[in-house]
């Protein structure tokens, strides 16, 4: 009830309340908060991060060194695990056993048909033999682990603003990608000066498009407006493009069926903590396995609102053109300018809801620069709640689906009854400092809803 009566009334009286309240408890509890992670609670140590091949061992951890660990088979990536204090004293036996653990649902879905446990065995052994041949001879693998390109065209697009450093990289990322058919479209949103346009112009084959109106969905649309080509793929300026990616995008679409694709973000760093909690809960890996979203999906969960932030992230997409046509374009009041955030997953959920399909592909994957400060993370939880609160409405707005005012007005003041619980009484969690972010965010996004409701 605590969310729902913030939502529908007397949102300042009750937010005032909470923060009296956890005020009061924690300076009667005199909690002295740490980051605490799986291991316990201690004074946070940046993570490095190590891409290791998966018949490779582990990497070597010097005595006060956190680590996160992706691990690989050529260019697929199969999993990862956090390594940090608790570990560092582990047997080799213990090691190979934690990475078994984290790659064991990648490559059993892969090796469907393959006896599981010889090459486990093997491979707890310290003989990594057995998986290799498995992996050399599996043709799914082989088709995405190495490099080849199509006569397939496709547009992709970058939205962008006052951000000419991190455009710059980008830019010269895709620039070097293995496969050139492709058109790359900057759409310049709402800058205060000319100087990506100056960028932009040092590259000829890249083409500027300015978008006067302040919004990112706003700036995706014109994207998808001037696209050439069948398929429009999006990155942000704050990503890292893998030279693969443009090829893996179009091998993504070879099923007719697939109207959306979206892919694994990886973390450039993890050198913070906010970083480091970004990543933990609000991170953009939505696992190591293909997944397929389709009518099934939506109809499991209408009834209590589809998930449909689990399909992936902005940073890392890609539709067929035909799309915008058949189900229109971006909510123009979701994400940076308007709501806040959420322009992404409620086009998923509109995609799933008139039939067609999305999908996951791992093995399209990109890195992202996670926010480093705990004001710009505190800043884009704040906007992640926000334009939850508000697609929610919006979906219900469109389609009279009841799902979505279930999660709104019923799980979401559950899980924030819950954890307002854990803090009261002391029980500590790394999302215990975004608490009343989040709550703020939901509360602003129903604002915003209330102000823009049935205009589009």
């Amino acid at each position: 009830m605590l969310l729902q009566c913030i939502l529908i009334g007397g949102a300042e009286k009750y937010l005032c309340w909470i923060r009296a309240a956890v005020i009061s408890c924690s300076a009667r509890a005199s909690f002295q908060i740490v980051v605490q992670n799986q291991y316990g609670m201690h004074a946070f140590a940046p993570y490095a991060i190590h891409h290791v091949p998966i018949t490779a061992a582990l990497p070597a951890l010097a005595p006060d060194e956190n680590a996160y660990v992706v691990f690989w088979w050529q260019r697929v990536p199969l999993g990862h695990l956090w390594m940090d204090a608790a570990l560092r004293t582990a047997t080799d036996a213990d090691l190979r056993m934690l990475m078994l653990k984290a790659v064991a649902p990648a490559l059993q879905y892969y090796f469907s048909n393959e006896n599981a446990a010889v090459w486990q065995a093997a491979f707890l052994a310290g003989n990594t033999g057995p998986l290799q041949a498995l992996l050399e001879s599996n043709a799914w693998l082989q088709t995405f682990s190495k490099p080849h390109t199509g006569s397939q065209k496709i547009s992709v697009v970058i939205c962008t603003r006052n951000r000419t450093q991190a455009l710059e990289k980008c830019i010269n990322a895709l620039l070097q990608s293995s496969d050139t058919a492709f058109e790359l479209i900057i759409v310049d949103n709402a800058p205060d000066d000319a100087s990506t346009e100056t960028l932009v112009q040092r590259f000829p084959s890249v083409r500027y498009v300015r978008e006067p109106r302040k919004g990112l969905d706003i700036a995706r649309n014109t994207g998808a407006r001037n696209a050439a080509f069948d398929i429009v793929a999006y990155t942000d300026d704050d990503v890292t493009i893998e030279p693969n990616w443009i090829q893996n995008i179009k091998a993504c679409f070879a099923d007719p069926k697939t109207a959306c694709v979206t892919g694994l973000v990886i973390p450039v760093e993890l050198q913070t903590e906010s970083q480091y909690k970004f990543e933990k809960l609000w991170g953009f890996n939505k696992g190591y396995l293909p997944l397929v979203f389709n009518e099934a999906y939506f109809q499991k969960h209408l009834d209590s609102g589809v998930p449909v932030w689990d399909i992936g992230a902005g940073a890392n997409m890609a539709f067929r053109k035909t799309l915008f046509e058949k189900i229109g374009y971006f909510d123009e009041r979701l994400d940076v300018g308007a709501a806040g955030c959420s322009g992404d997953s409620e086009y998923w959920y509109r995609a799933l809801a008139e039939g067609f399909q999305c999908n996951y592909f791992p093995h399209l994957f990109v890195y992202h620069q996670h926010r480093r400060t705990k004001a710009e993370l505190d800043h884009q939880i704040f906007y992640y709640m926000r334009g939850q609160v508000a697609s929610l409405l919006i979906q219900y707005e469109r389609y009279r689906h009841k799902g979505n005012l279930t999660r709104l007005y019923k799980e979401l003041p559950r899980w924030y009854k819950n954890r307002f619980r854990n803090k009261l009484r002391g029980r500590y969690s790394p999302d215990a400092d975004t608490l009343f972010t989040e709550i703020r965010g939901c509360i602003s996004g129903w604002r915003f809803y209330q102000k823009h409701k049935q205009k589009r």
